[in-house]
C-alpha cells in the first residue's frame, strides 16, 4: 500500500489515545516507506517525523492542536477570524517551522500533517549522501536548510517534487517522544504538551539506502 493510500484512509479520531495509536502506525511509512524526489537531483529521506492534528468541529470529543499552522482561526487570536481552505492530500506546506506533508479531510473536518523534523539528503548525480554539517553528519535537524533542496517547482506542468514509495523494513523501533517547543491550552492557559507525537529514527539504526 502506498503512502498516499494510507493517508487517504486516515480517519477522524475521537481521543488522543486513538490518535497516538494511529500516528504510531503511520510513522514508519514516512521514515521507511520512501523519499521525496526533487527534480532528478536530490532525494530527501525523513529521519524524524512530528505529527499534528486539529479537529475543526465543535464535537465534544474533538482533539484540538492550537499551535497547528494550517487551521481555521478565531476572533480571539491576534490574526483575527478567518478560514483556511483544505489542502489536497499530500501537499507540501511550508511555514516558519519547516515543511509539512498534509493529510487533511474537509468532510471529516480535521487537519493533519507530518512535519519533517530531521532528514538526510541523497545526491542522485553523485550517488551518495551529502554531509550536512561541519561534523560530516548525514542527518540534519536544521529544518530551515531544507529550502536549499525542496525547491524548483516546475512551471511547465511537469512535477518537480514527488513522493516515491520505496519500502525498507525497519531494523530498529522508532524512538517515540514529545514534540519540540509545543504546548496545549487548558483552562485558558498554555501548559506543556506531553503527547508523544514525534517519531525518530534510532541513532543505532544505520539503515541508509544506497541506490
Amino acid at each position: 500500500m502506498t503512502l498516499f493510500e494510507r493517508l487517504s484512509g486516515f480517519k477522524r479520531c475521537s481521543s488522543e489515545k486513538e490518535l497516538t495509536a494511529a500516528f504510531e502506525e503511520l510513522a514508519p511509512h514516512f521514515v521507511y516507506g520512501g523519499y521525496i524526489k526533487v527534480n532528478d537531483a536530490y532525494r530527501v529521506y525523513i529521519r524524524t517525523i512530528e505529527f499534528y492534528y486539529h479537529d475543526e468541529s465543535d464535537k465534544p470529543d474533538a482533539v484540538k492542536d492550537a499551535i497547528m499552522y494550517h487551521r481555521n482561526h478565531t476572533s480571539e487570536e491576534p490574526e483575527g477570524a478567518y478560514e483556511e481552505p483544505y489542502l489536497p492530500l499530500m501537499s507540501i506546506y511550508m511555514h516558519s517551522s519547516g515543511y509539512d506533508i498534509t493529510f487533511e479531510n474537509e468532510k471529516q473536518e480535521y487537519r493533519a500533517s507530518g512535519l519533517i523534523r530531521e532528514y538526510s539528503i541523497y545526491d542522485i548525480g553523485q550517488n551518495e549522501f551529502i554531509c550536512l554539517t561541519s561534523k560530516r553528519a548525514l542527518r540534519d535537524e536544521r529544518v530551515s536548510y531544507l529550502k536549499y533542496y525542496l525547491n524548483g517547482f516546475s512551471l511547465d506542468g511537469n512535477p518537480g517534487i514527488v513522493w516515491v514509495d520505496d519500502v525498507h523494513y525497519p531494523q530498529k523501533q522508532l524512538l517515540q517522544c514529545t514534540r519540540l517547543r509545543t504546548y496545549v491550552i487548558k483552562d485558558g492557559n498554555k501548559v506543556e504538551d506531553t503527547r508523544k507525537w514525534r517519531f525518530k529514527l534510532n541513532e543505532e539504526d544505520v539503515w541508509l539506502p544506497t541506490v
